[in-house]
């Protein structure tokens, strides 16, 4: 858990959060699971109660639902179009 706190996919793409217990954090890897490619989308992401065990995609909702110190949090996601 040093070098990585969380991932979660979106749409094929792989996200990963640098650290479960650091508020605020980054979104810094991003993997494209379809074309190979690799980046740092540079994102903040707030821990909110300071120790997120677990964050997971809800594409119906469009939605992160993630487990923060025995809370459940959600963070609303909007994409642009490339």
């Amino acid at each position: 858990m040093s070098s990585m706190g969380n991932a979660f996919v979106v749409c094929g793409v792989i996200y990963c959060i640098d650290a479960y217990n650091s508020n605020p954090t980054t979104i810094n890897f991003a993997y494209d699971t379809k074309t190979g490619a690799q980046w740092n989308p540079n994102i903040q992401f707030t821990n909110q109660y300071g120790y997120n065990s677990m964050v997971d995609y809800n594409p119906r909702e469009k939605v992160l639902y993630a487990w923060d110190s025995q809370r459940q949090v959600t963070y609303s996601l909007a994409f642009k179009e490339h």
